[in-house]
């Protein structure tokens, strides 16, 4: 084939030809640092960290509450300057502050695929959960709320795979507890769950990988590898003079990823899998570093292009108020619980002489939350890994969010947002930015209104990643097409 296809001239042939016999490679299994999409550039990777049971927020639906009810009237997910031009972020986040400049913290992103399916127009538990990653109309049945359509983590794994292969499509590990529902989904009514036993997710992800020397039978492979990379190399070299010189500069550059990649090949780097991955489960605070450990891991081993951590609604005793969590209490021993109190701890509300210790509870649990976060930042930020002159966060975008603002209320008006990473670049970070129509003169204001969804968002994630599409989800977006002023 690749003999036949050189037959015929010009750019279409060569890259039909000997620069598809390239492009068939895979990606060296096991490497870090040095992973290549098909086009020579470095490879892009997207994550997920969905924490369920949304934030502290003042959010009902078109106003926030302003704290002198029965609600408490906090938005801590928020910058805590909305008005500076440099990124100020808000108490929730303050684990992340090492990594404040490559992060985008976005307000004013609906739901409202949920919005429009809710009898209330809030949002509610199965629809939300069920559209908040897919952008789809949710049906109920047999006590699941079924999304119609994929979710954006599995349609880029699919796409991204095909650009750039690996073993896994995607990973989802997951932090286990209460929830109501999945918000992931392979396709139609096609819901998927995450490993909540670390211990089962390394021994799957990382069966046959090991640290130190290289594996023989890799060196084997990558000796092979390296004569065809050679015959290839010599095909390019020969019809380097067969095309114009306007096309040169393609074959000239495929050349000088094949001897990198033939560099790679005499030179390997060794993976290393994480190490003590002993626990088949437990509480969130051994459960959820170990799954932070094992998505680095296997994102810089080159094993996969998508990584999705789940975290189930918990309480969080562990954290530095946890002794507060017995003064409050709860109803049921969940996270919901603990955001229902909110209705309630308001100067108005029966709980009010609550207040202090909910917030100083709620606050350290969502910041546990975002210590997990840190500690993906802190793994793919690793100089020790740089691809080029960029880390693989550079080259990855993280997506955070909830299907819910204000739990309380069942809120998908205003979801929380944050991105971190550059994405290969195209992603200019360290801003806050919002899409609420009356905050724009006015940060402080109580109103809101928004013209964006989430549609708006996934579109702008799947450009983000050189993708073409000008719509993600159903209907019920108020527009198409991206978020205005998102990618640079």
């Amino acid at each position: 084939m690749l003999k036949s296809s050189l037959k015929h001239s010009g750019r279409r042939a060569f890259l039909r030809g000997a620069g598809g016999a390239a492009l068939a490679l895979p990606l060296l299994e096991y490497t870090h640092g040095h992973a290549w999409a098909a086009d020579g550039e470095s490879a892009l990777r997207f994550l997920t960290v969905f924490t369920h049971g949304g934030t502290i927020s003042n959010m009902n639906k078109t106003t926030r509450y302003d704290g002198t009810g029965a609600q408490h009237g906090e938005d801590l997910w928020r910058p805590a300057d909305p008005s500076s031009e440099a990124l100020v972020l808000g108490p929730i986040h303050q684990p992340l502050e090492a990594w404040r400049d490559k992060l985008v913290v976005i307000e004013g992103i609906d739901n409202k695929s949920a919005i429009s399916q809710d009898q209330y127009g809030l949002g509610a538990h199965g629809i939300s959960n069920g559209s908040v990653l897919t952008a789809q109309s949710v049906t109920e049945t047999g006590g699941a709320s079924l999304a119609q359509g994929p979710s954006i983590d599995h349609v880029l794994a699919q796409r991204l795979a095909a650009r750039q292969p690996v073993p896994f499509d995607a990973i989802h590990l997951k932090v286990a507890g209460h929830q109501y529902g999945t918000p992931y989904f392979s396709g139609s009514q096609q819901a998927v769950s995450g490993e909540s036993s670390p211990k089962a997710a390394f021994n799957a992800i990382f069966d046959g990988v090991s640290g130190g020397q290289p594996d023989p039978e890799i060196v084997l492979r990558n000796t092979k590898r390296g004569s065809v990379l050679d015959g290839l190399m010599e095909g390019y070299g020969s019809f380097h003079g067969r095309v114009s010189a306007r096309d040169r500069h393609v074959i000239e550059a495929h050349l000088d990823h094949l001897a990198a990649l033939e560099q790679q090949l005499q030179d390997p780097v060794i993976c290393n899998p994480p190490q003590g991955i002993e626990a088949d489960g437990g509480p969130g605070d051994v459960v959820g570093p170990l799954m932070a450990d094992i998505i680095v891991a296997a994102i810089r081993c080159g094993l996969t292009n998508v990584a999705n951590l789940e975290i189930a609604d918990i309480l969080t005793p562990w954290t530095s108020a946890g002794a507060l969590e017995g003064n409050l209490g709860l109803d049921f021993a969940i996270g919901h619980a603990l955001h229902h109190q909110a209705r309630d701890i308001g100067p108005t509300g029966p709980l009010s002489a609550l207040y202090d210790d909910w917030m100083a509870y709620t606050l350290e649990n969502r910041r546990w939350r975002m210590s997990l976060i840190a500690r993906l930042l802190e793994g793919l930020d690793d100089p020790d890994f740089m691809e080029g002159d960029a880390t693989v966060l550079d080259n990855s975008l993280l997506l955070c969010t909830s299907e819910f603002s204000n739990g309380s209320r069942h809120s998908a008006w205003n979801l929380p947002v944050l991105l971190a990473g550059g994405a290969g670049g195209v992603l200019p970070t360290g801003r806050f930015i919002t899409y609420n129509q009356h905050a724009q003169g006015n940060p402080q204001t109580l109103q809101y209104t928004s013209d964006e969804s989430i549609h708006n968002l996934y579109t702008s994630i799947l450009q983000a990643f050189g993708e073409s599409d000008g719509h993600f989800g159903n209907d019920a977006a108020q527009h198409q097409g991206p978020l205005p002023g998102l990618l640079g």
